[in-house]
């Protein structure tokens, strides 16, 4: 499988538009910014990647990380529905390890079955979950916190996790 990243700046290009629709039809509101501030994010922060996932020309997916220092994380990660199950989302997470190194992502908690599903499928791609409490902070002033952990690869979350959260915090949430 041929998967490949383009970053995207142009927050009106027809690629920012699909990967702007599947991510409001993936993730429940409290699990992403308001779009006005995504789109900024898009075009003016230089350690924020927002990239279209191809499959060859295809586009798949998308998927949007932050750089920092030691690690890269990932904040939103979704495959087109009517893909979802045949390889796409490993071979994505696997083109990222092998290109960023180190990852640490969010996990919503292992209350039902699809979060376990979620867990096992990224430790299936070489993630380790870390049994530390991590709060998602609120992204916006009409969303809630959301419980969730923190998986990781080529990173020792264990030793290194308030570092890691306060940087996630303080970057990505602005808190």
């Amino acid at each position: 499988m041929n998967i490949q990243f383009k970053r995207l700046t142009d927050t009106n290009s027809s690629e920012y538009i699909f990967t702007e629709k599947l991510l409001i039809e993936s993730f429940p509101t409290d699990e992403y910014r308001e779009i006005e501030e995504q789109r900024k994010n898009t075009e003016n922060i230089e350690n924020f990647h927002m990239n279209i996932i191809y499959s060859s020309t295809t586009p798949v997916g998308l998927i949007s990380f932050w750089k920092f220092d030691t690690f890269t994380y990932i904040e939103h990660f979704a495959i087109l529905p009517m893909l979802r199950n045949c390889g796409y989302g490993a071979a994505t997470i696997k083109k990222l390890i092998e290109q960023e190194k180190s990852i640490v992502l969010e996990v919503e908690n292992p209350t039902d079955e699809t979060s376990r599903r979620r867990i096992a499928f990224y430790q299936r791609c070489g993630l380790t979950l870390c049994e530390k409490e991590y709060i998602q902070p609120a992204y916006r002033a009409d969303s809630n916190e959301v419980p969730m952990h923190l998986m990781s690869c080529g990173v020792e979350l264990d030793k290194k996790f308030e570092s890691i959260r306060n940087s996630i915090y303080r970057t990505v949430y602005g808190i």
